[in-house]
């Protein structure tokens, strides 16, 4: 749900990672995207609003390959670092050792 809130910055983001300077002949123009807000008040006014969530689809699926394997991960990962014989909880390092694990190869599903 939260993609849906953060997806136009992400938008501008790539907008203005993209853009690049144009020169002509000896003249440099100026940059089309200004800023975070200026980019999304510059495609806002040129494309329409809804041009600000173009990247949703590919967004939302990433998401849910990304979040899928990192919770789906989580058991059988968090089984290999603590003993089947294990009662109670486990230690805090080892929760983050597992987070990272299963973070690091949901990452390497979409690199």
């Amino acid at each position: 749900m939260c993609k849906i809130f953060t997806i136009p910055l992400d938008t501008a983001k790539v907008r203005l990672q993209l853009q690049k300077k144009a020169v002509l002949g000896d003249v440099v123009t100026l940059p089309k995207y200004r800023g975070m807000l200026g980019t999304v008040s510059t495609i806002s006014r040129e494309e329409g609003v809804a041009a600000l969530w173009k990247g949703i689809v590919p967004g939302l699926h990433r998401q849910c390959v990304f979040g899928g394997l990192r919770i789906g991960l989580y058991e059988p990962v968090k089984s290999l670092y603590v003993d089947d014989n294990f009662v109670g909880d486990i230690p805090l390092t080892k929760k983050i050792l597992v987070g990272l694990t299963t973070g690091e190869i949901s990452s390497l599903g979409y690199s």
